[in-house]
């Protein structure tokens, strides 16, 4: 949190204020005291002095006061209007950011008053009789309680209204700072997910067409109706993907849109391309489809990545299993066999996506070789959906 009140160093105006008012007030009092005697007036130039360094340094403005005090005491010759020094003097203890300074100045308040009381009763009326000593006494308590008490209420209060005013910055900038954050993760969520969604066009597509374009060079010669068929479906995939990444563009160059996204509906051309680029597949579903926005293209992504792993990286020669369950929530299961060529061992970009989409979508995510399978698991509660 930010400390609007941390600096406690005073600025060259307040200096040139405080100077200027302790050489006034110096000199006003030092005028009407002089002829009390001489104790009254050194002690209105230390009362001034005091004045003049209260915000350079509390210990030497409470210096100034005490030695103003010993002096009138010491020397029976009491500045009573100088005295109304002392008001600012506690006042700007009180209302000091440190503690310790705050329960120094109300400790000192009352050693004042009990001080002054002290003097009213065995110094301030020698001549008067008990009666009148005590009553000296109490008027000089009561007016020393007046001062010091009162300017050390006074600085508290003004302590307070400082913290109320910080408390209320603290809250805001606290506010500021949520949003920010706030901000920062829904960019990064977003810019992760348009890097899933360029990596699941890509990749998938690439698959598709280095597959295809394989076959249409094996069966140029003997089967050019393979072959044109392959060239069909790589002419489809280019134009399937160009279409998702101007989508993706669309969302970059624009937050605010939301333009339309594969779902289920885009599903049989995907089962059609894996099976032209030789892929067999087997596909069961169970259950009734949730057709919320959000599990739709969780459940299109997840199936289209983990298709094209199996044709990039399984065994075409065996089938490969797709299992939907709609029953409890969004499940899905993908079997395929490893090749021979492949390690068995995947991790990249495809498998983070697939994990932090299932993550996103508020399910949990699998994958992994089991003996010579590769296994992948998805669930999604309907809840999180």
């Amino acid at each position: 949190m930010t400390d609007v009140w941390g600096d406690q160093r005073p600025t060259r105006r307040q200096l040139l204020i405080d100077l200027g008012g302790a050489a006034a007030f110096g000199l006003a009092m030092f005028a009407i005291h002089v002829s009390l005697g001489a104790g009254a007036a050194v002690a209105t130039l230390l009362l001034a002095v005091g004045l003049g360094l209260r915000h350079v340094s509390w210990q030497a403005m409470s210096g100034f006061a005490v030695a103003g005090g010993v002096t009138q005491m010491l020397g029976s010759d009491i500045a009573y209007l100088a005295n109304a020094a002392y008001a600012v003097f506690f006042f700007t203890l009180g209302s000091h950011r440190d503690t310790r300074v705050r329960r120094f100045g109300m400790a000192a308040a009352g050693v004042a008053v009990i001080g002054a009381a002290a003097y009213g009763a065995t110094r301030g009326g020698v001549e008067m009789s008990g009666f009148g000593r005590g009553a000296t006494a109490v008027g000089l308590g009561s007016t020393a309680a007046l001062f010091v008490f009162g300017g050390w209420v006074a600085g508290y209060l003004r302590w307070q209204s400082r913290q109320t005013v910080q408390a209320r910055i603290d809250a805001q900038l606290e506010a500021v700072e949520r949003r920010r954050v706030t901000e920062l993760y829904d960019i990064e969520q977003e810019r992760r997910r348009i890097a899933a969604d360029m990596h699941d066009v890509v990749a998938h597509s690439w698959a598709v067409v280095a597959a295809q374009s394989d076959g249409a060079r094996y069966a140029f010669r003997d089967n050019p109706a393979g072959a044109e068929r392959a060239l069909e479906v790589i002419g489809e995939t280019a134009r399937t993907a160009i279409t998702d990444l101007r989508t993706i563009v669309a969302q970059l160059r624009d937050p605010a849109l939301q333009p339309s996204t594969p779902g289920f509906a885009q599903q049989a051309e995907l089962e059609e391309r894996m099976r032209s680029s030789g892929m067999a597949l087997d596909i069961a579903e169970r259950g009734q489809r949730d057709e919320s926005p959000l599990l739709a293209l969780t459940a299109h992504r997840l199936l289209g990545e983990s298709l094209t792993n199996a044709l990039k990286h399984g065994d075409l020669s065996a089938p490969v299993h797709v299992v939907v369950d709609w029953t409890d929530g969004y499940r899905l299961s993908v079997t395929n066999h490893i090749s021979g060529h492949a390690t068995g061992e995947r991790s990249g970009h495809g498998l983070i996506g697939m994990a932090e989409r299932t993550t996103v979508a508020g399910g949990t995510f699998s994958a992994g070789r089991e003996g010579d399978l590769w296994l992948v698991r998805v669930h999604i509660p309907v809840s999180s959906s």
